[in-house]
């Protein structure tokens, strides 16, 4: 009967992560922001030609102003950028 609970349990589970996308353009060209909760914390991406960017935090805020730093854009940018994120 252990078998068949596990199976419903995590079927039903919810996961231990959450994603969110946003669009920023940079350059006249159009990236993927990436925030994904974790329990820790936010780790945000953004995508460019070198490889993507990362940035991580207990804030997404400041997830995203990392990951957008190298990209030129700063925190006022990266927060208005991000908005309202939804409640877990």
């Amino acid at each position: 009967m252990t078998g068949v609970l596990a199976a419903h349990d995590a079927a039903t589970a919810q996961p231990s992560w959450q994603l969110e996308r946003r669009f920023v353009t940079v350059r006249g060209v159009r990236r993927p922001l990436r925030l994904v909760r974790f329990d820790a914390g936010w780790l945000a991406s953004v995508d460019t030609e070198s490889g993507p960017t990362l940035g991580a935090d207990r804030s997404p805020y400041l997830a995203a102003r990392r990951a957008l730093e190298p990209l030129g854009i700063g925190l006022v940018e990266a927060m208005t950028l991000v908005g309202s994120m939804p409640r877990r």
